[in-house]
């Protein structure tokens, strides 16, 4: 045991790591976003109201955020509370994965690691702090997980026995229930559970997959609150929604390839057309972008300067004698073969992620857990912990400067002025570059579940529709001019972004290609950090 203490002792001391947990968790609290996705406003809207709390992607957590809000002062913004449960929660699977971190260094014995630079590097990624500030269903589940394999790895390393296993399977369990993508996580897990071969590894299987038992009933459960029967083709179409209704999967394609780069890159460090934007407006800002990119390097020349020596001592070794040096630390040759099975275990879920993301046409929301899965596979690895806490401070710094305080103190979108015009013209139709964000707008406020019909997607995603074209939607065009029935859009000569959007809409020059042959007036104007939106009549 006296080794162990000794290699405990020489990582980083727990009030740094301690610093890390609590920064971070600040932060998160002190900048949620003023930016909301439209995701973020529909589940707000379901908790606020009391709609659709159990929905197939991710069944609990609709109904976790009611429970929470209940603890509240009904004064409390819905959207706002929900914001904290989930900085909360950020703040609580940093506590886990430091938790689990020393446990795997503790046990693996040699030389310690610095915990408070992996938790510095993991915590400050875009992907995280994103979620954390915001009202989606990602950050949870990602709780649960890691404590499924802190869980996981007690039991494996003989500290629980059954208990421990039982343990695993439910966090497991849950987390898939607030976010179906877990299930990866936890099946993930199973596999390592049987490649680690403890005395009894079926009877532990057994175990490990008892609370998994609950998923399918509470999918049952939920059936009557859609009004669907007690059958086996509803309750199999109710937990693949997503996948029947076309809201999942994508063919592979070179735009697929791209878009799951970008988002491997933005789980990290903050990419996007705001990005530019920013610097555009605010050109001192390079600066920081600079300080940013410098800070990294220096990061990587100290990895790479550390990989030397370590290089250069193995070759010392094997031309002295391979009998009389011990092996160089990090090696594979000091990692005892539970730690290897660890390893292998998150290494599979790591790529059982990246397959659904990549499925997923690169949803980079699917990636969130990516950083903390780095952390746990890479935390052996010799690296300095002064490189660890640079390249931690230049992600912060960046995802700061141009993530999150950007998103809390600049208005990326003025939909208040539309959403009222929207309520004096009642008749008129609405082809909005982002209708479900409106929609779920109008949701929160005035708790009617079901939008105007009237507003519907701008031109260039309408004739993408099956069974669309571009001479149905001027033939539908002239319809509602012959009704007398206005029709608005916001597609047309507002601020463009190099983001997803503009990918999949396309620019001022395809919108206006869809509508030719109309009158385009511009009626009114809503400003935008980014620039003025216009309000453009089709006529």
């Amino acid at each position: 045991m006296q080794p162990r203490q000794s290699a405990l002792s020489q990582q980083a001391p727990a009030p740094q790591e301690w610093a890390v947990v609590l920064l971070l968790t600040g932060l998160a609290l002190l900048l949620p976003t003023r930016n909301s996705t439209p995701d973020a406003w529909y589940y707000a809207a379901c908790v606020r109201h009391g709609h659709e709390l159990l929905l197939p992607h991710h069944l609990l957590y609709n109904v976790v955020g009611w429970l929470w809000a209940q603890l509240l002062p009904a004064t409390f913004d819905t959207l706002a509370a929900l914001k904290v449960l989930n900085a909360l929660a950020f703040g609580g699977s940093l506590l886990v994965l430091r938790s689990l971190l020393r446990s795997l260094l503790r046990r693996v014995g040699g030389a310690g690691a610095p915990v408070a630079g992996w938790l510095l590097l993991a915590g400050s990624s875009f992907g995280m702090l994103r979620f954390a500030t915001e009202n989606e269903t990602y950050v949870l589940p990602l709780l649960l997980s890691l404590l499924a394999s802190r869980s996981w790895w007690r039991a494996a390393a003989g500290e629980t026995g059954r208990r421990g296993w039982l343990s695993a399977g439910a966090w497991a369990a849950g987390a898939a229930l607030l976010h179906q993508i877990h299930a990866f996580w936890w099946l993930g897990l199973l596999v390592g559970l049987l490649w680690a071969r403890p005395a009894g590894r079926w009877v532990a299987a057994v175990w490990y997959g008892l609370p998994a038992l609950l998923v399918p009933v509470a999918y049952a459960a939920a059936l009557p609150s859609w009004q669907l029967p007690f059958t086996l083709q509803a309750f199999w179409e109710f937990v693949f929604y997503e996948l029947y209704h076309g809201h999942a999967g994508a063919a592979p394609s070179g735009r697929t390839l791209l878009l799951m780069g970008v988002s491997v890159v933005r789980t990290f460090g903050q990419l996007h057309g705001s990005t530019l934007a920013l610097l555009q407006r605010w050109p001192l800002l390079a600066g920081v972008a600079l300080l940013c990119v410098g800070l990294m390097l220096m990061a990587g020349w100290r990895i790479w300067r550390s990989y030397r020596t370590r290089l250069a001592a193995r070759r010392l070794q094997y031309a002295v004698a391979e009998h009389e040096l011990a092996a160089p630390v990090g090696t594979d040759a000091v990692l005892p073969e539970l730690f290897r099975t660890f390893h292998r275990t998150h290494l599979l879920i790591l790529l059982l992620h990246l397959a659904c993301a990549l499925w997923a046409a690169g949803n980079a929301e699917f990636l969130v857990m990516l950083p903390a899965l780095l952390a746990l596979l890479l935390v052996r690895q010799p690296w300095p912990g002064q490189a660890l806490v640079l390249a931690g401070v230049a992600l912060l710094l960046w995802n700061l400067t141009f993530g999150l305080l950007p998103a809390f103190l600049l208005r990326f979108t003025n939909t208040t002025p539309l959403l009222t015009r929207i309520e004096q013209e009642p008749t008129a139709f609405w082809l909005l570059s982002d209708p479900n964000l409106l929609l779920n707008q109008l949701h929160y406020r005035t708790g009617r579940p079901v939008g105007p019909p009237t507003i519907l997607s701008a031109p260039a995603l309408l004739v993408q529709r099956p069974g669309q074209s571009a001479a149905g939607l001027r033939a539908w065009l002239r319809r509602c001019q012959a009704a007398g029935q206005p029709v608005y859009t916001d597609a047309l000569y507002g601020p463009r972004l190099l983001d997803r959007a503009r990918l999949t809409q396309g620019d001022d020059a395809t919108q206006r290609q869809l509508l030719r042959g109309f009158r385009l007036v511009r009626v009114d104007s809503m400003v935008t950090a980014f620039g003025w939106v216009y309000l453009t009549r089709v006529q």
